[in-house]
């Protein structure tokens, strides 16, 4: 594994389009990011931000055409894996870098056991036969704590209820021991007590194999759990950056703090809830200057016509954000 200080992936100036019968869709605009070994990277947003096709363009799934990587480098241990052809993305989708999705159940192939599923994955990258698969997609299977492993793993996906489903993705995703593990909403159609399993059996793969894990969603409470670091994205661009504690403690983009005056917490009730006003935008007709403005109440002339770029802060923890606003002064602060 590398050296925690230099980064096994870096997103710079990532934009990502598609184009439509409308138009076309910037999908992702300029964002950049670093991940290094062994911690969780959060992404959040709104649906439409862009979280999802930054991520599958991370694993060279993103459909050409409509999609198209009109510019930037991802770089993966120093290596452009933009570039790659279908037969190089092979041999890196699975091995270096794998992906739990959001539904298992269109993820999982319905007419296929789950064994013939898994040992396709580490037939193909661990050079194992088939014998040797079958057993390792036994251990898998218990290693993520599915009971009787030895008779489930013939089962289709239809037979496992859904937090198994999800198990048997994260299964397949750990199989061939990745560097980087992309989590797109891994928890969002399962009840409360099977989202802890969840999180929990991730955090004991991430300690066991020192796996970066990049993990979307829009629940800032699984944010707050398993998060290392939070990026937050508006409208196809990154408007705030820095560690989980400094996000929720001193929130400096209007959006994110929309995010968590929106999130509902145990010492409040629905009244104190506070809903971001109107809508995401319209990717195809997004408006001029700040992206956020039409909805954001600390907006002024400046931000309908100037998009800001983002600004590093000094202290403690690195932190970014794209405001021209100062929203953190004491005057403001009770507003929050």
């Amino acid at each position: 594994m590398s050296d925690v200080t230099t980064p096994i992936l870096q997103v710079q100036d990532l934009k990502v389009e598609f184009h439509t019968e409308s138009g076309v869709v910037q999908a992702v605009n300029g964002v950049s990011f670093d991940l290094y070994p062994g911690e969780t990277l959060g992404i959040v947003g709104e649906s439409g931000s862009g979280k999802s096709v930054t991520n599958l363009t991370l694993m060279g799934l993103i459909p050409q055409p409509p999609g198209r990587v009109r510019g930037g480098q991802v770089l993966y241990d120093g290596r452009n894996i933009l570039g790659l052809t279908q037969r190089q993305w092979q041999e890196i989708r699975g091995k270096k870098i794998a992906m739990i999705f959001q539904d298992p159940m269109t993820a999982l192939n319905p007419f296929l056991t789950v064994e013939e599923q898994l040992i396709e994955v580490t037939m193909l990258h661990m050079g194992l036969n088939r014998k040797e698969a079958s057993q390792h997609a036994i251990e898998l299977l218990k290693k993520v704590g599915i009971p009787g492993a030895e008779k489930r793993i013939r089962d289709y996906p239809h037979q496992f209820s859904g937090g198994m489903r999800q198990r048997v993705m994260i299964a397949m995703a750990i199989s061939c021991q990745p560097d980087i593990l992309i989590a797109d909403e891994p928890t969002t159609a399962l009840d409360v007590t099977i989202q802890a399993q969840i999180l929990e059996l991730m955090k004991s793969m991430q300690e066991e194999f020192g796996t970066a894990i990049i993990f979307i969603t829009h629940d800032l409470g699984v944010v707050a759990s398993v998060c290392d670091r939070v990026m937050v994205m508006y409208a196809g661009r990154k408007v705030e950056q820095t560690t989980t504690k400094q996000l929720f403690r001193q929130p400096r983009h209007p959006y994110t703090v929309g995010l968590l005056n929106s999130a509902p917490r145990w010492d409040q009730g629905d009244e104190d809830l506070q809903a971001i006003d109107g809508q995401p935008p319209d990717m195809l007709n997004l408006p001029a200057g700040c992206a956020f403005h039409p909805r954001c109440r600390f907006a002024e002339d400046a931000c309908l016509n100037e998009r800001p770029s983002l600004v590093s802060l000094s202290g403690d923890s690195p932190h970014e954000h794209a405001c021209r606003l100062d929203i953190t002064q004491p005057e403001e602060s009770s507003k929050l």
